[in-house]
């Protein structure tokens, strides 16, 4: 929910509802709509470090982030994806917890990118940065307009401009 509509248009009401629970339970478990989002980006950041990947795999998920940023469609299927779609504009405005949670999952897309990469360190390390930036900004910006067209034209320049810094 926080990726399709925003961590601030996100109430505990709504993220309630759609796990078919009341309000009241939700403070069992957390103790704020921030404290959710936090520990729910620490538990996908740590099972992705935890799990160690096979050779190869790296760059299989490294095409596979910047293809489900990127690729057009219903923007109702962001809802999988790494967190950074709905919510750049939200961070800023939110408490600490929400903006390292934020900041680790953009670590971890940058890592993912910068290890699937070839060439010195400097160059995986650049292109990674840009292929994030890329991802994040051309997500961002063809969700953030109403024209279908445009919106569909700078998704798929960003992914071919991501696809070809890559080159896996």
């Amino acid at each position: 929910m926080f990726n399709r509509h925003g961590f601030n248009a996100v109430s505990i009401d709504d993220v309630m509802a759609e796990a078919g629970l009341t309000r009241g339970s939700f403070y069992c478990y957390f103790s704020s709509k921030s404290d959710l989002y936090a520990q729910s980006v620490a538990r996908v950041v740590h099972e992705d470090r935890e799990n160690p990947k096979a050779n190869g795999s790296e760059r299989a998920r490294a095409d596979k982030i910047v293809r489900d940023y990127l690729s057009v469609g219903d923007h109702e299927e962001t809802g999988d994806t790494f967190p950074m779609i709905g919510l750049p504009n939200d961070i800023s405005r939110t408490d600490r917890a929400v903006r390292q949670a934020f900041e680790s999952a953009l670590k971890l897309m940058i890592q993912s990118f910068e290890q699937a990469a070839n060439g010195s360190t400097q160059t995986r390390r650049t292109n990674a940065l840009a292929i994030a930036a890329l991802c994040v900004g051309g997500m961002v910006l063809s969700r953030s307009i109403e024209d279908r067209k445009l919106a569909d034209e700078l998704r798929g320049a960003a992914k071919a401009a991501a696809l070809e810094l890559a080159k896996w």
